[in-house]
């Protein structure tokens, strides 16, 4: 007995071809708009733009990190995505005054070719993991660049660099009290209280 094979007719192989073409242009689409981004490169070397502490040196150790933030608008800056990472993206400084970060950033809202608002972002990181709670540990140890208005590239296959960034530095690191230091505070108030104290 011989079984004839069972071949799709043309209307069903225009069905897949359709089928096909529909789903591939949908995943285009996807990518695009999920991936197409402005770039821009995480270091301050190109531009020569070094970042100085509060002495006027330049910054330097492996406790200092810097961040690039950028929106549209100057007034919608948020923290740059790693390209690969897909989350904040930190950078470490590799030399005196300079940082430079693994993967380059994009801003989301910001299409390739456009210009994007941007600001770097230094702080020390046993004062908080991010900067947000560097400031608000109240203990200096961060600063901020001024606004800069960047172009990225059109073509996607170079990250831009920070063109606009200029040198800017960081507040002065307030130790925290130590507890002995604080427990002796304490006693002196104590003494200076028995002193001034009224006698009976």
């Amino acid at each position: 007995m011989t079984l004839n094979a069972v071949r799709p007719g043309k209307t069903q192989v225009r069905r897949w071809i359709r089928f096909g073409a529909g789903l591939a242009l949908a995943l285009l689409v996807v990518s695009s708009r999920s991936f197409a981004q402005a770039t821009f490169a995480l270091q301050n070397r190109p531009v020569d733009a070094p970042v100085y502490d509060w002495t006027g040196a330049l910054l330097f150790g492996a406790d200092w990190r810097a961040e690039l933030y950028g929106g549209a608008t100057a007034d919608s800056l948020t923290p740059t995505i790693g390209w690969h990472s897909l989350t904040r993206e930190l950078a470490g400084f590799v030399g005196p005054g300079y940082f430079r970060g693994d993967d380059y950033v994009y801003v989301a809202e910001v299409r390739p070719g456009g210009s994007a608002w941007l600001q770097v972002k230094v702080w020390n990181v046993q004062l908080g993991a991010t900067y947000e709670e560097a400031v608000a540990a109240a203990l200096g140890g961060y600063g901020q660049s001024g606004l800069f208005y960047a172009q990225s590239d059109p073509t996607m296959i170079f990250p831009a660099q920070l063109v606009g960034l200029q040198s800017f530095s960081v507040m002065q690191v307030i130790p925290e009290p130590s507890t002995w230091a604080l427990f002796g505070l304490g006693a002196l108030v104590f003494a200076a209280r028995l002193r001034t104290s009224p006698r009976r």
